[in-house]
């Protein structure tokens, strides 16, 4: 009897493990982001717009993502996503991201935020950024 309990226990682990085995697949580790860039409510055309998802990186000196601004100040940035290893038990990750828009030399922090938790980061954000408001206060509105 306790060989059959020992057997049926050591076939039981063994679907355990197997099902909690390490996968590896996509994920996206920020929003998808797009928006309108403006200095004094006018537009502003051909200026890089940058996506940082370093820790800390206010000025997006780091950057993984670039896109540029139309003629209308209007921008996309994709996801950013990375290769991940699912960890049974462990399946926490900080995602952390910063856009930046780079305009006559200086570079603008348009949006910073990170998001602890498991799988993807999903939605998108889009930011409504006038340049020319004070650098104290923030330069965007965003909605979701």
């Amino acid at each position: 009897m306790l060989t059959k309990y020992c057997f049926l226990l050591l076939i039981c682990s063994q679907l355990f493990l197997t099902a909690c085995s390490f996968t590896s697949q996509s994920r996206s580790i920020t929003p998808y982001f797009d928006g309108q860039l403006l200095f004094n409510n006018n537009p502003i055309e051909n200026t890089k717009i940058m996506l940082s998802i370093k820790a800390g990186d206010k000025y997006c000196l780091n950057t993984h993502k670039t896109s540029t601004t139309n003629n209308q100040g209007k921008f996309s940035l994709k996801a950013a996503t990375e290769e991940y290893t699912y960890t049974p038990f462990a399946d926490k990750q900080l995602d952390e991201w910063t856009v930046c828009a780079k305009y006559n030399g200086d570079t603008y922090t348009l949006y910073s935020n990170n998001r602890y938790g498991a799988g993807h980061v999903s939605g998108s954000i889009y930011l409504q950024c006038d340049l020319a408001l004070n650098p104290t206060s923030k330069p965007c509105t965003i909605s979701h």
